[in-house]
């Protein structure tokens, strides 16, 4: 795994300038009171001892000024040895380990700070370098939750803890750290935003659209926001009516942009509101006039509504722009299909009529397909249809019996024998109205 630069802070007993530290260590001023060169503990030491110790702090602090860090180690560790409670020596001796690179003996420096003082955020920010350095990346990652959960409100440190769980791919991790900064910062949208972000990865759409309704109620004027949680409500939560209602209001902040209407047109057809969906459409179209998909969705919203007559006028303006616009011959399919279906008797019985249409609807649905251009879902979708009209397609039988019908049909058998009855009047061949034929002065029958 590829090391993140560790932020870390060593709380020295003197200023030590940057050339002297390895790369990711930064000095704090010196601790105060420590030029006296013992820390007040509280335990009780001889004169004799104290000597000792201050002759031994004073050969491993003149080693450490002139930065001889590997002979100022044994003055200072025996000082440890012989008083383990002095932090101030404990942070000095950590120092000339970790200028030396002896990164185990100034693990266990700092660890012995910590034992004293398990809250010392100085230590535990250079103990996680260490750690980072010896490549523990789950130690590393442990003492950064630590110095986080002592430190809550340090973006610094917020922000490098938030890195290293992405780094580890820890959706967890990052969405416990994300809602404990929401929990300080209620106000903040972006927080919120990106507790959606990882909801989205882990499939959660429902707590996704939630954490991005309350970044939406935080930050209003966010379009950003606004269009993701329109899209979620519409791709991913099938949910048109909520989309319209979000892309209504993302229409007032950024009402020039034909991108946004089309889409509100979309969710206003989806949830059944036809004439909005037209208004929307129609918006749309004033601002991108040369977009001649929206002709297509607007000649859909016709179609919906019943009028097809009109909505195919859309679909030949669409082809009047571009003759070759699979998307257009495909809508013109769903069009001709509505069109006869909407015909059919209350059994589901197909007319005459309505069968001649679905196989101009299938002729567009092929054409569609002939053009080529369309998104795979489309080709499928065009080709699934044309497939599924086939067995509606009229058969030889009814044509040639539609055909017989289409013919003049014969004159009434009444039209015939009066005819007859009038060119043969002079041979005594009658006709009745009745229906009966006969001759001059004699019963029909």
């Amino acid at each position: 795994m590829k090391k993140l630069t560790c932020i870390s802070l060593l709380t020295l007993p003197v200023l030590i300038t940057a050339s002297v530290l390895p790369s990711g260590i930064i000095a704090a001023e010196p601790a105060a009171g420590f030029a006296q060169a013992w820390q007040d503990t509280g335990r009780v030491i001889d004169m004799t001892q104290q000597r000792q110790l201050n002759r031994l702090y004073g050969t491993g602090y003149q080693y450490y000024q002139i930065q001889e860090f590997a002979n100022a180690i044994p003055a200072l560790k025996r000082y440890t040895e012989l008083d383990s409670t002095n932090i101030d020596v404990w942070y000095l001796l950590a120092t000339c380990y970790v200028q030396t690179r002896m990164w185990d003996e100034a693990e266990k420096a700092f660890q012995a700070i910590l034992r004293q003082a398990p809250e010392e955020t100085n230590a535990l920010q250079n103990l996680a370098y260490i750690y980072n350095e010896k490549d523990l990346d789950e130690l590393h990652l442990r003492t950064y939750e630590r110095i986080v959960e002592l430190n809550p409100t340090n973006s610094e440190f917020v922000e490098y803890l938030l890195a290293l769980y992405r780094q580890r791919r820890d959706e967890e991790g990052m969405l416990r750290l994300l809602q404990g900064m929401a929990e300080r910062s209620p106000e903040d949208a972006g927080l919120r935003r990106q507790i959606a972000d990882i909801y989205g990865r882990q499939g959660d759409v429902t707590a996704q659209a939630r954490a991005l309704e309350e970044a939406v109620e935080k930050d209003p004027g966010n379009a950003l926001n606004l269009e993701l949680l329109a899209r979620l409500y519409s791709d991913n939560l099938h949910s048109p009516a909520d989309a319209a209602r979000i892309y209504g209001r993302l229409t007032v902040i950024v009402p020039e942009d034909p991108i946004t209407w089309r889409r509100f047109g979309r969710a206003l057809r989806q949830s059944g509101q036809v004439d909005s969906a037209i208004v929307a459409l129609e918006r749309s179209l004033e601002l991108a006039p040369d977009e001649i998909r929206v002709y297509s969705e607007i000649a859909q919203v016709l179609s919906d509504r019943g009028e097809y007559e009109e909505a195919e006028s859309w679909i030949q303006k669409a082809l009047a722009v571009n003759a070759a616009d699979a998307y257009a011959y495909v809508t013109w399919g769903d069009i001709l299909q509505a069109k006869s279906f909407a015909a059919a008797d209350e059994d589901g019985t197909v007319p005459y009529e309505a069968k001649i249409i679905l196989e101009t609807a299938i002729e567009k649905y092929r054409r569609a397909l002939e053009l080529g251009g369309l998104a795979e879902v489309l080709r499928q979708f065009a080709r699934q249809e044309a497939d599924k009209l086939e067995p509606f397609r009229r058969t030889q039988a009814e044509i040639f019996m539609q055909r017989a019908r289409d013919r003049i049909p014969p004159p009434p058998l009444s039209s015939v024998l009066q005819n007859l009855s009038e060119k043969h009047s002079g041979c005594g061949l009658r006709w009745h109205p009745s229906g009966g034929v006969g001759f001059h002065g004699m019963s029909s029958t």
